[in-house]
C-alpha cells in the first residue's frame, strides 16, 4: 500500500483528535449515497411503467403490417397474404377492412362519428336474432347510452344507388362486448365481422392492408425485412415498434429528462465533496509541509486527495446502488404502492431494475466524485515548498 492511499484512509477513519475529519467524509459519503439511491429508484420506477407499456403495445398492436405505399388497397392481396403466412413464427394473418361512418342507437340519440373495422382479435358471440355482433369502445357506448345486447345502426360514408337516388349503406349490429380502450392502442370505435365491414366499405374482395401476429414480437424486425425482400415495390412493411414510434420516443425522452433531473442530486453531493476536500487541504497544510520536508513530490500530495475523493465516491456509490436496488426489488415484490386497476390497468406501481441502467448510474456517480476531487487535489499539489516548510515548523 502506498503512503498516499494510507493517508487517505486515515482521513476516513475517526479518532478523538480528528473526529471532525471523519465526520465530514461520512457526510460526503451519505450525500452521494442518497443521490445515487434516488436515481436508481427513479429509473427503476420509470422502467417498470415503460416495460408494462411496451408489453401492452406488443399485445395490442399487430406485429407486422403490410400496406400499399400509394392508394388505399393492396394491388395483390393474395401474394401479400402468402408472404406473411410463410414467415417464421407467424400465428395469424388477417386482412384490414376499415372505414368511417355514423353510429346511432335505437333510443334515437344523435348519431356519433365512428371508425369501424373488421374484428382484430377474439371471436365475437353471435346474437340470437341474427344481427351481426359488434365490439364497441366504451367512449362510443357512453355517448349513445348503449349496453351489452343493445341494437345499433351503422351508416357508412359510402352510398348506393336506389330508385329515389343515392342513399347511405346501413347495417344493424348488436353489442356483444364493450371495450375500454387505452392510450396504448389505436383500436377502432366499432369492430364488426369482416362481412359486415366489407358491406359498409363496399369492398367485396381484397384488403386495405394485412396484419400479422408473431409468436415472438421481438422478432418483428427480422420478419418485416424478410417480407419486404419477398414483396415487389409498392408495398410498405412496418413493425409494431414503427407503428408506436411517437410513444416510444416519448418514453425515451421521459427517461432522459428524469435522469438529468435526478442526477442533479449527485452533482450537489459532488459539490459537497469539493468543499469538504478543499477545507481539508487548507487544514492539513502543515501536514503537507511535513511530507514535502520528508521528500514527497507535489504530485503525490495531489494524489492523496484524489484517492480520498475516489474512496468517498466508491463508498457513496456502492451504498446508494445497494440501497436503491434493494428498495426497488422490495417495492415491486410486495406491491407497496397500490394503484386503482380500472385507471392504470395495473394493481400496483411496478419497479424494474435494469443492469445496464445501474451500471450507467454507477459510472456517472464515480466519474462525478472523482472530478469533484480534481480541483482541491491540484490545489494541494501546487503548494509552494517554501511555504510548506515554513508551516511544518
Amino acid at each position: 500500500m502506498s503512503y498516499e492511499v494510507f493517508i487517505a484512509l486515515r482521513y476516513l477513519s475517526a479518532s478523538r483528535k480528528r473526529a471532525h475529519v471523519a465526520l465530514i467524509s461520512t457526510i460526503s459519503v451519505l450525500g452521494l449515497a442518497v443521490g445515487v439511491a434516488a436515481l436508481v429508484i427513479s429509473l427503476a420506477l420509470l422502467s417498470g411503467f415503460q416495460d408494462r407499456i411496451r408489453a401492452q403495445m406488443a399485445i395490442r398492436s399487430p406485429h407486422v403490417v403490410v400496406s400499399p405505399e400509394r392508394g388505399d388497397r393492396l394491388a395483390d392481396p393474395q401474394r401479400v397474404r402468402q408472404v406473411l403466412a410463410a414467415l417464421s413464427g407467424v400465428l395469424s394473418v388477417e386482412p384490414l377492412v376499415e372505414g368511417r361512418g355514423w353510429l346511432s342507437a335505437a333510443s334515437g340519440r344523435t348519431p356519433v362519428p365512428v371508425r369501424y373495422r373488421n374484428v382484430s382479435e377474439g371471436p365475437l358471440r353471435l346474437s340470437g336474432d341474427g344481427a351481426p355482433p359488434a365490439r364497441v369502445s366504451a367512449a362510443a357506448a357512453s355517448r349513445l347510452g348503449a349496453e351489452n345486447g343493445s341494437l345499433l345502426r351503422i351508416l357508412s360514408s359510402r352510398t348506393r344507388l336506389s330508385p329515389i337516388g343515392p342513399i347511405p349503406i346501413a347495417a344493424q349490429v348488436r353489442v356483444a362486448e364493450i371495450r375500454r380502450g387505452s392510450v396504448l392502442e389505436k383500436a377502432a370505435d366499432l369492430e364488426v365481422p369482416e362481412a359486415t365491414a366489407r358491406l359498409l366499405l363496399g369492398l367485396p374482395s381484397g384488403a386495405q392492408a394485412y396484419e400479422a401476429r408473431l409468436a415472438d414480437p421481438e422478432s418483428a424486425g427480422d420478419a418485416a425485412r424478410t417480407a419486404a425482400s419477398r414483396l415487389p415495390a409498392g408495398y410498405r412493411v412496418r413493425t409494431w415498434r414503427e407503428l408506436n414510434a411517437p410513444l416510444s420516443f416519448a418514453l425515451r425522452l421521459e427517461k432522459a429528462v428524469i435522469f438529468a433531473t435526478v442526477a442533479l442530486v449527485i452533482v450537489v453531493a459532488a459539490l459537497n465533496i469539493v468543499s469538504n476536500i478543499a477545507l481539508l487541504v487548507v487544514e492539513k497544510k502543515r501536514d503537507l509541509g511535513v511530507l514535502i520536508s520528508l521528500g514527497a513530490r507535489p504530485g503525490s500530495l495531489g494524489k492523496i486527495y484524489l484517492v480520498l475523493g475516489t474512496l468517498i465516491g466508491s463508498l457513496g456509490t456502492a451504498t446508494g446502488v445497494l440501497v436503491g436496488v434493494v428498495a426497488s426489488v422490495l417495492l415491486d415484490r410486495f406491491h407497496v404502492v397500490p394503484l386503482p386497476p380500472d385507471v392504470y390497468l395495473m394493481t400496483h406501481v411496478p419497479f424494474a431494475v435494469h443492469p445496464r441502467e445501474v451500471v450507467l448510474v454507477t459510472l456517472f456517480a464515480l466519474a462525478t466524485a472523482i472530478a469533484a476531487a480534481v480541483l482541491p487535489a491540484r490545489a494541494a499539489s501546487r503548494l509552494a515548498p517554501g511555504e510548506a516548510v515554513r508551516l511544518s515548523r
